[in-house]
């Protein structure tokens, strides 16, 4: 679908134009009649004229858009008129339809799009906005300002106060969309679109993405292009629910949401206010080549403010070179010190803000640039905000402002923003804005090295073909060559006991059982078994604690004798998520993945990049790499996620994995212990 017609149309029919003010239809008409460069047609059967203008009973022939907004039971009829006219292209503003539970009516529509090669934005939505053309196709009381920031939400409402918000603020728009229930056109298909065309950014609002796989791939390849950042509602299990009834999408895991977001580049915001922010600063300006930032400020407490922020958000104060510091001491009044941040002083006049802006940005070491003003008696606010703008045209390095106050600063905001310049009221917001900038550079400079995992594919088969329990579990994970402790599994306390002198002692002895998930909880685990006769006690022992928390109903496999293995005990484990699909899962193991919950996703296929990034954002990392002398290498969890990633993608039947424990000690990570789910009918 090239979308064409949908956005560049040279006419246009509004289905159920009314002619009563207030009316769905007669806003999209009015919208569009004052102000679209094409012909507009009202389409009403029991009206003469529109605002003065011929109604139609039916769509023309060879229309190239129709704007549905009449009730939902007669849009089928519509369509089905619109497709005899050769119609390439339709907007179904109506209500109605699957975010009430009428997924018939929904797929009927459907049905007759696709049939007839129709793009079916809808439906359920606010409408559609191209400034390239003046076309309001929505009941939006307002027209964005003409910029080079797409936009795209699946919620009409919140069309309409971004939209109240950017014009308040200038922030220009090339095209606005209200994506509803996306029976057809949906994220990628914009994404293909916006990828191509001179979109700057993309900014983007949603409560839940079906096709997530395809998303992904898509999203990726115009992140390469160009940024997108979005913002997802139903983080939560109640913000779930909401949206699923809000316009009937599948809101699915959020962790697998940030997982996807991340492996695609896509920036989250958490927030309307970040996700302008953010859209806006990409639009203006270059991403930073490093996380080096300088300050300059005529105030020290700001400066001080937004250094604590810059520490926070885990990005440097840039340390400026001797030339630099020399430079500035030259220059600047003996008050001030030639460091950052770079305070020029409170009555500083635009002429030493242009001076210490122009020596900073020539300084190697700094990769973006944050200027704050505070309103004193002599600052020059007007000339000042010139001042950055002219700054801002001789070089490629971000500089974002933040001209704290409100009246007294008006006119210098206003400035900025006609300049390109990102402005913020506090310097707080242009740091967070600048973080984001910062992660969208690692993204593009981050090669990603997939590597190809052998494994014994008969092995494979025998493990799944009748899958019992840990044994087979030990067979599979063997075959996929992860490290794994000596292991036995027996059925009676003789062949336990000659199992535990063909392992050597210590060793744990745990219950292998199809229904049995948490061991420990049933007193199916015995960890540190020194000798025989502790094998024949522990072996009865735990075979009655298993009989006993589950009523005698538990069948039992036998008894897993294993090597015991000290080291680091980390939590590794696979959950298929119905939107993104496997999503692996990496943190500190035993009972701190619970207490803790530190805990880090990536979605599969994992990369050798993506493996460590999911090991490093970990608050617990320090230990993958050994503290207190103990001495661990973080390689061997690298490929245990990179391993398990693989796993999963090859056996779609598999739910769930846990490996709790996997064991880090020194150069290897040895899998423990391993349950699996299987998703149902599949078995």
């Amino acid at each position: 679908m090239k979308l064409d017609k949908l956005f560049q149309p040279d006419d246009i029919a509004v289905v159920g134009a009314s002619r009563h003010e207030g009316k769905t239809g007669h806003e999209i008409f009015d919208n569009l009649v004052h102000g679209f460069e094409g012909e507009v047609y009202p389409v009403n059967p029991k009206a003469d004229e529109v605002e003065g203008k011929k109604a139609f009973d039916e769509i023309p022939k060879g229309t190239d858009l129709a704007v549905i907004a009449v009730p939902s039971k007669i849009v089928p009829n519509v369509m089905e008129n619109a497709a005899s006219k050769k119609v390439d292209a339709a907007v179904v503003v109506s209500a109605g339809f699957s975010e009430t539970g009428n997924k018939e009516l929904e797929e009927e529509v459907l049905g007759i799009a696709n049939s007839n090669n129709i793009d079916l934005l809808g439906p359920n939505v606010l409408g559609l906005i191209n400034t390239e053309n003046s076309m309001n196709a929505s009941f939006a009381s307002k027209m964005p300002e003409a910029g080079n920031i797409s936009f795209m939400s699946q919620s009409g409402a919140f069309c309409t106060a971004i939209l109240d918000y950017s014009k308040a603020e200038h922030i220009g728009f090339r095209h606005f969309v209200s994506l509803g229930n996306k029976a057809q056109l949906n994220e990628v298909d914009l994404l293909k679109k916006w990828r191509e065309d001179d979109t700057e950014s993309i900014i983007s609002y949603t409560e839940g993405i079906e096709n997530g796989r395809e998303f992904m791939e898509e999203a990726e390849k115009t992140s390469r292009e160009k940024p997108i950042v979005m913002i997802k509602s139903g983080r939560t299990d109640k913000g779930g629910s909401a949206a699923s009834s809000h316009t009937g999408s599948i809101a699915g895991s959020y962790q697998a949401y940030r997982a996807a977001f991340r492996k695609a580049g896509i920036i989250e915001a958490e927030s309307n206010r970040e996700l302008l922010d953010f859209g806006r600063a990409f639009s203006y300006q270059n991403p930073p080549d490093g996380d080096n930032i300088a300050i300059v400020t005529n105030a020290g407490g700001p400066g001080v403010i937004t250094t604590d922020e810059i520490s926070q958000r885990g990005l440097e104060l840039a340390e400026f070179s001797d030339k630099t510091k020399s430079r500035l001491k030259e220059s600047m009044p003996d008050e001030s010190t030639p460091h950052n941040p770079l305070d020029v002083i409170g009555d500083a006049g635009h002429h030493r803000y242009s001076e210490g802006l122009e020596i900073v940005l020539e300084d190697d070491n700094v990769d973006a640039v944050v200027v704050l003003l505070t309103p004193q008696a002599n600052t020059e606010i007007d000339k000042t905000a010139k001042a950055i703008s002219r700054a801002d045209e001789s070089s490629d390095k971000p500089i974002f402002a933040s001209f704290m106050g409100e009246e007294d600063v008006e006119s210098g905001k206003r400035i900025l923003e006609e300049n390109n310049i990102p402005e913020f009221e506090d310097p707080v917001d242009a740091v967070k804005t600048l973080k984001s900038m910062v992660g969208y550079s690692e993204f593009l400079q981050q090669e990603r090295n997939y590597r190809d995992i052998d494994y014994d594919r008969k092995k494979v088969e025998e493990a799944l073909h009748d899958y019992s329990g840990y044994a087979n579990g030990h067979s599979l994970f063997e075959a996929y060559g992860f490290d794994l402790p000596l292991t036995e599994v027996e059925s009676a306390p003789r062949g336990a006991e000659e199992a535990a002198s063909s392992i050597g002692y210590p060793l744990v002895m745990k219950v292998d059982s199809p229904v049995v998930s948490h061991k420990t909880d049933v007193g199916g685990v015995k960890t540190g078994v020194q000798d025989r006769e502790e094998v024949q006690e522990n072996f009865r022992e735990i075979i009655d604690n298993v009989h006993h928390a589950k009523n005698g109903r538990s069948p039992i496999n036998g008894i897993v004798l294993q090597e015991e293995v000290e080291g680091l005990e980390v939590a590794l484990g696979m959950k298929r998520d119905p939107q993104f699909g496997p999503m692996i899962l990496v943190g500190l193991g035993g009972i701190y993945i619970e207490a803790l919950h530190d805990i880090s996703f990536g979605i599969a296929p994992i990369s050798e990049e993506e493996a460590e990034q999911m090991i490093e954002e970990l608050q617990s990392s320090d230990l993958f790499e050994g503290v207190r002398g103990e001495d661990h290498s973080m390689e061997p969890v690298k490929d245990a996620i990179i391993r398990l990633g693989e796993l999963a993608l090859n056996h779609e039947e598999i739910s769930e994995i846990d490996v709790n424990p996997l064991i880090l000690k020194k150069e290897k990570a040895f899998v423990a212990d391993i349950e699996i789910e299987f998703e149902e009918n599949s078995r």
